[in-house]
């Protein structure tokens, strides 16, 4: 059977790569290493000082803490990230990257941007600004908790799309955003929930091909969407936002015809 060399000398390079990042990531102290302090942007502080208007500051979340940096699942993440920046940046991506990572107006930029109708993008506007600044508190307050490093932090040859943001990685702000109000979304109208799951993946995906996050960031972001809008139906006040957006939608959509 004819074997094409060219395969061997890939696997060459793949077990050389995982090698190179497997043995900076058990450095001296890699464990130690955590978001530098310095590095936090100051007006985070106001997000935490503020907190949430409805929800409880005191609601706890079982979010598990992120992979040790010197893990297996993180050296995995991080040989994971450099195939990304190898292979995965098209300019397509890293021009949603560049719209996707601009400060404020998040909801507006979900909604625009992504497989929305008109009509929902009105319908759901309020809501979706709501509920982000009610979850923001929570987010970073979980970012403060775990303050693992940026990807970069712990492998310096990664390469950034954009720089590393002001804040901890864990969990993904971008996912846990997206999701929440893919969610809503779907609570809105059911019938296009798949594919507003599937865009608020997208948008955590391209976190980790922009080197500013690791997969698990995203998986954690994900889930505690979920768990805070668990939290957020259970306020009257969303309750009722959620109504006059499902009527604003459905009548809107009955003008369109």
């Amino acid at each position: 059977m004819y074997k094409n060399p060219y395969i061997s000398v890939i696997k060459l390079f793949i077990l050389l790569l995982s090698f190179a990042v497997t043995t900076q990531i058990r450095a001296a102290n890699i464990d130690n290493i955590r978001f530098p302090k310095d590095g936090w942007d100051g007006n985070l502080l106001n997000i935490v000082i503020n907190g949430p208007v409805y929800l409880e500051r005191s609601l706890e979340f079982d979010l598990p803490p992120p992979p040790n940096n010197s893990s297996q699942e993180t050296i995995k993440e991080l040989e994971l990230l450099k195939k990304y920046q190898a292979e995965t940046r098209t300019p397509e991506q890293v021009s949603k990257i560049l719209i996707e990572a601009k400060l404020g107006g998040f909801s507006e930029t979900f909604l625009t941007g992504g497989p929305f109708s008109p009509e929902m993008q009105e319908a759901a506007a309020f809501i979706l600004e709501f509920s982000n600044n009610e979850s923001l508190y929570f987010i970073v307050l979980s970012k403060i908790r775990f303050h693992r490093p940026r990807p970069s932090q712990l492998l310096p040859e990664l390469v950034l799309v954009i720089p590393n943001p002001g804040h901890a990685a864990y969990p993904s702000g971008h996912a846990t955003q997206s999701m929440l109000m893919a969610e809503i979304v779907a609570l809105i109208d059911p019938n296009i929930a798949e594919s507003a799951r599937n865009y608020a993946e997208a948008i955590a995906k391209r976190r980790e091909i922009a080197g500013v996050h690791y997969p698990s960031d995203s998986a954690a972001g994900q889930y505690f969407a979920r768990k805070l809008l668990v939290e957020l139906t259970k306020v009257d006040e969303f309750k009722d936002i959620l109504a006059a957006a499902k009527i604003n939608y459905r009548d809107l959509k009955q003008a369109a015809k």
